[in-house]
């Protein structure tokens, strides 16, 4: 799934034509997070959620596109935002009743930015949906370094 996830998110940084009008083009120097992180965050997820007594998420490669697409758009605009993600996510076929959005800027390693995600009452509780089965997660550095993260979910 790594692999495939990577070469995934690889053609569609580059050919920066992203689907949703809340995206933008992936600026020069921009790069994707490593295969490894992405599935380490939907992991960790999935640990925090068996722990909780609740049912894993699913990695979907849809939903991973869409995260993605996400992260690059904030880093190109250089901006934090929670803006349009939900008419996005229902535009790219997402129309589950359930659908959640986690974003984050600026945590080196998959288990900062969980940590971070679960000290975050709303974040937390995005992560704990009963309702959501699906995960996709995106990670582009910009080219200071920062990473900008996206977790999208769907029931």
């Amino acid at each position: 799934m790594a692999a495939s996830r990577t070469m995934l998110v690889a053609a569609l940084l580059a050919s920066c034509a992203l689907a949703d009008a809340a995206t933008g083009p992936v600026r020069a120097g921009h790069r994707i997070c490593p295969a490894a992180d992405l599935d380490a965050v939907v992991a960790r997820v999935n640990e925090i959620r068996f722990r909780a007594g609740l049912r894993r998420v699913g990695d979907d490669e849809y939903l991973a596109r869409y995260a993605s697409t996400r992260s690059a758009a904030m880093a190109a605009a250089s901006v934090l935002s929670h803006r349009g993600w939900d008419r996005g996510l229902r535009r790219a076929g997402f129309a589950d009743d359930a659908i959640g959005e986690n974003v984050a800027y600026n945590y080196e390693t998959p288990a900062e930015v969980m940590a971070a995600w679960m000290r975050s009452p709303g974040h937390r509780a995005n992560i704990l949906q009963p309702l959501f089965r699906r995960i996709g997660v995106g990670c582009v550095i910009d080219d200071r370094g920062h990473r900008w993260w996206t977790q999208d979910f769907a029931g």
